[in-house]
């Protein structure tokens, strides 16, 4: 499904080269990817293959990143004005290099035999500090998604009725990836101040709210392609 979606999206960016529509290409692409590392037989798989363990979960986590990333700057472009997109650019860009260079080195601390990245290992320092830094980022990234897709699906409606609702699931994405990082992140900050809440109820709650934020984006995402094709369907129907 991925795939089908990201070879449409670069279509579109081919015929049409904005910034977002490259960056909503990039960011369908790293996310496929993300997610095939993210089941576990691709994980296993990728482990034997390089001996490595836990190298799956790094790759999940820094398709994450440059996720994030990319939609940041597919909304950066649609929401800012021009004389502003360049700075906008390379602020979010700077910050997702930097959180990759904390996150690395920090990752090859702590991953020893036997060690998981998953909030079970909280007791774990430097699993706990990766995992925050990864948390942290995220939180920042989807608390200004939401706002931005937000205020584009109002300023799109009633216009553009795709693009509004696809703004609107957008934002119930990034909505989605905020209770998922408060959730994980919540229980570490909570572990680390000697008091976290049922471990259980964190690993059913965000697998739940990180399937809907990933659901609410795709549909999100794809909604304005689909529209736009509509459209032009509609034109030439009209005119035959």
């Amino acid at each position: 499904m991925g795939a089908v979606v990201t070879a449409a999206c670069l279509y579109r960016a081919r015929t049409t080269p904005t910034v977002a529509n490259r960056c909503i290409t990039t960011a369908f692409g790293i996310c496929t990817v993300g997610v095939a590392f993210a089941i576990p037989a691709v994980a296993s798989w990728a482990e034997e293959l390089t001996g490595v363990d836990n190298v799956a979960k790094l790759i999940a986590h820094i398709c994450a990143i440059l996720w994030c990333a990319s939609l940041q700057l597919t909304m950066v472009d649609i929401a800012y004005d021009p004389e502003y997109l360049r700075t906008a650019i390379y602020q979010r860009a700077t910050l997702a290099f930097i959180v990759l260079l904390v996150m690395i080195p920090l990752w090859l601390k702590a991953n020893t035999p036997g060690v998981e990245f998953t909030t079970a290992f909280a007791a774990n320092v430097p699993v706990r500090v990766y995992l925050l830094v990864y948390l942290g980022y995220v939180f920042v990234t989807c608390c200004e998604l939401s706002f931005m897709c937000g205020k584009s699906a109002t300023l799109n409606w009633p216009q553009r009725p795709w693009s509004s609702v696809g703004y609107g699931s957008s934002a119930a994405a990034a909505v989605a990836g905020i209770g998922y990082t408060a959730s994980k992140g919540g229980y570490l900050l909570a572990y680390t101040a000697g008091s976290p809440w049922s471990l259980g109820l964190e690993e059913r709650l965000s697998p739940l709210l990180s399937g809907i934020a990933i659901v609410f984006l795709f549909i999100g995402l794809t909604l304005p392609v689909f529209g736009l094709a509509f459209r032009k369907v509609r034109r030439r129907l009209s005119r035959a």
